[in-house]
């Protein structure tokens, strides 16, 4: 009985707690605040794209030019990420700022897909931490 409990005890631990809700798949889109450090929050229209297979996400369209895709790992309803992902240079009235991804989550709560991210942004002479959440509708 030993061994069957190592295996039992192994797939539970391989498993993680279950399945993302595939209910995640699709495009989700709707207004985001997009808020750098010291600045005024900005609203400005977002998406994302998310395609889930078993415990992992992959979002597309992260940057604010809709490039850029993340994998995030999770069960249920939420999902996150943490690494680095620089998107390409976007033009600010100051010039163009880099921001760079540093975590990610996303959670559905019904039909609402509630999505954050957090990095860095660097351009115009500066370097400021960000915050950038949407709360998308599927499309």
């Amino acid at each position: 009985m030993k061994i069957g409990l190592g295996v039992l005890f192994a797939t539970v631990l391989a498993c993680g707690g279950g399945d993302l809700n595939t209910a995640m798949n699709g495009t989700w889109a709707g207004q985001a605040t997009l808020t750098i450090s010291g600045e005024s929050p900005q609203t400005i229209p977002g998406g994302v794209q998310v395609a889930v297979s078993r415990q992992s996400a992959t979002f597309t369209g992260v940057c604010l030019d809709n490039s850029g895709s993340v994998t995030a790992h999770g069960s249920g309803n939420s999902a996150s990420w943490s690494g680095s992902l620089v998107c390409p240079a976007v033009q600010f009235t100051c010039g163009p700022v880099v921001m760079t991804f540093q975590s990610a989550s996303a959670t559905l709560n019904g039909s609402t897909m509630n999505v954050q991210g957090a990095g860095n942004a660097a351009g115009c002479g500066l370097s400021k931490g960000f915050t950038i959440s949407l709360a998308g509708t599927k499309q």
